[in-house]
């Protein structure tokens, strides 16, 4: 898996993180939650699948890959604050 991520693929993932719904209507894709909707391009999809982030699903669905999940929580664990006793 590719860690190093494009701001425009890191985007799409916080999108997913934070509970947007991947849904196609025709032959483009958009980010939904609420009354809320942000296209993304079929190409930032297919990176994000090559890089190990996305998976495709037999529904033809995307979704997050359980190693990437793995990874970013990983990485959160690292950066942490400290809590600091006064």
């Amino acid at each position: 898996m590719k860690l190093k991520l494009t701001p425009t693929q890191n985007l799409c993932v916080g999108f997913l993180e934070t509970g947007f719904e991947l849904i196609q209507v025709g032959d483009q894709y958009f980010f939904v939650k609420g009354k809320r909707r942000q296209k993304v391009l079929s190409k930032t999809l297919e990176a994000l699948v090559s890089r190990g982030a996305l998976k495709h699903t037999r529904e033809g669905t995307y979704e997050l890959s359980e190693e990437f999940k793995q990874h970013r929580k990983e990485m959160r664990s690292l950066v942490e604050p400290k809590h600091v006793r006064h």
